[in-house]
């Protein structure tokens, strides 16, 4: 024990002399093999020491670049990760794994384009490469090339029980943006029944849920009643003419009655003809009930993430059964789906207002507007808001420009209470000196808006409670005016 003690000394006296001259000798190979080490154990940090090392004693080797790269990108540091990994790829492409490094890369920073293209060239020279396989669907899913991407997902799955759960859950979202909604009920099925993840499998029944709702949507028929009574303290026409306002206060019984058939009736086209009924009675002032008739024509187109549609609707109303306005609208729309959670919609309407009793009203309106709606992580609410620009044309008094704008949420509560909260702005400019007043009249109007509803007995029937308070100001104090309304209806849907 005493003569092996001096000899192990003395041999490691040997190594740490010895070490810094063969590794000077080698060119990093020493710390590029003491960094493998590290790297298969998981100590990147350490690894990371060693490749460098390694790589300031032979700055022109690539499988050196290539270890340091691909540690990098282990660590997070993306930026260093791409420069050693890119610094290899220029040189030797062929180095064996590092094109999936270099397209994972890629995924991580969100450049899905790149990192599709490398994925799917490494399915196509080795098609028994089942994480090439999933990254490269997932990466088209991103660009939304569902149909593509959904193939590549299948097939991960198919050969990897691994990944199988995961690969299916985004097949499945792929089917049902493609429109294969059969294939995507089967995908979200098997995931809700078989993964291993509660989070997966939570999110497989939202999307369940959310495709039954479709389907019902996509019955060629639908009907919509509402039945209820409000207290309005300043009662007035309603947006037909906010300008006719009482200041007197009544209670109102309200029905609203829609219904629509579709002619035809797909996930990507619909064409159908609609009728909805609107009527309104005062308990004291009849003079104020209003009896409203509108049609509709309309037809929607659906490609990718984009839906073109087109909607004809003339109506007809009467203000205590006297024929009051009659109206067309043209209204051209697109919806953009950006991506799972936001979508955006811009629509220009065109209307031919004819006033019946008022022919200085008359004339024509064009409005175009924006909107955004951002669904919640895990479907628990919207999110939306939107500008908009409208020009009336008609006698000078009636000439005017208006900017509006509005934002407000949708969020599901607890006791399956769902809470809506809106706010609107409008600024109203008139072209022309008022012919009664001498100025040009200039109003602000701000309109907020509160409602809480819940199913009662059944999905199909709601009631709801909502409180509005609208606040009007105007360079003309004539034009100054409060409003705040309270409702109370139950609503019927199938």
């Amino acid at each position: 024990m005493q003569k092996l003690f001096p000899r192990v000394l003395i041999s490691l006296m040997i190594l740490i002399t010895y070490f810094p001259v063969a590794a000077e000798e080698g060119k990093g190979g020493a710390y590029y093999d003491f960094g493998v080490f590290a790297y298969e154990d998981e100590h990147y940090e350490d690894a990371e020491t060693n490749f460098r090392k390694a790589l300031e004693l032979d700055p022109e080797n690539t499988l050196y670049m290539y270890h340091l790269g691909k540690t990098c990108l282990k660590i997070g540091r993306f930026q260093d990760a791409g420069e050693f990994l890119g610094g290899a790829w220029a040189k030797d492409p062929d180095i064996p794994g590092l094109k999936y490094d270099l397209a994972f890369l890629n995924f991580k920073i969100s450049e899905y384009e790149k990192a599709g293209e490398l994925f799917t060239e490494m399915v196509k020279a080795e098609p028994e490469n089942v994480l090439a396989s999933y990254y490269a669907g997932i990466c088209l899913y991103k660009l939304g090339s569902y149909k593509t991407a959904s193939q590549y997902l299948v097939s991960a799955a198919e050969k990897s029980p691994t990944i199988l759960s995961n690969a299916y859950y985004y097949a499945g979202i792929c089917h049902e943006k493609a429109g294969e909604t059969r294939k995507a009920l089967e995908k979200f099925e098997y995931v809700r029944d078989h993964a291993d993840s509660e989070s997966l499998k939570t999110n497989a029944v939202k999307w369940l849920e959310a495709i039954h709702r479709k389907e019902k949507l996509l019955k060629p028929y639908n009907l919509y009643l509402r039945i209820g009574r409000r207290y309005d303290d300043n009662v007035s026409l309603l947006d037909l003419d906010d300008d006719q306002y009482s200041e007197k206060d009544d209670y109102v019984s309200v029905v609203y009655f829609a219904g629509q058939y579709k002619f035809v009736n797909n996930a990507n086209c619909q064409f159908g003809l609609g009728y909805s009924h609107y009527q309104t009675w005062h308990d004291d002032m009849s003079e104020y009930d209003l009896t409203g008739s509108i049609f509709s024509l309309y037809a929607k187109y659906r490609f990718n993430s984009l839906t073109l549609g087109f909607d004809y609707i003339p109506s007809y109303y009467w203000a205590d059964s006297e024929s009051y306005l009659r109206r067309h609208q043209l209204k051209p729309h697109i919806t953009w789906e950006i991506n799972e959670s936001l979508a955006g919609r811009l629509s220009y309407s065109h209307y031919n207002d004819d006033y019946l009793g008022n022919d200085d009203r008359s004339g024509n309106l064009n409005d175009i507007s924006f909107d955004l709606y951002y669904t919640f992580p895990s479907g628990k609410g919207t999110l939306f808001g939107g500008l908009g620009y409208e020009k009336n044309a008609a006698h000078p008094d009636y000439d005017y420009a208006r900017f509006k704008g509005k934002l407000g949420m949708s969020l599901h509560m607890p006791w399956s209470l769902n809470l809506g909260l809106t706010g609107r702005y409008y600024d109203k400019e008139y072209d022309n000196a008022d012919s009664e007043y001498g100025i040009t009249r200039d109003d602000g109007r701000y309109v907020a808006s509160l409602s809480l509803s819940r199913p009662l007995f059944y999905d199909w029937l709601t009631i709801d409670a909502e409180f509005s308070y609208t606040k009007n100001d105007s360079n003309i104090s004539d034009y100054d005016y409060e409003k705040k309304v309270t409702a109370l209806s139950l609503t019927a849907r199938y």
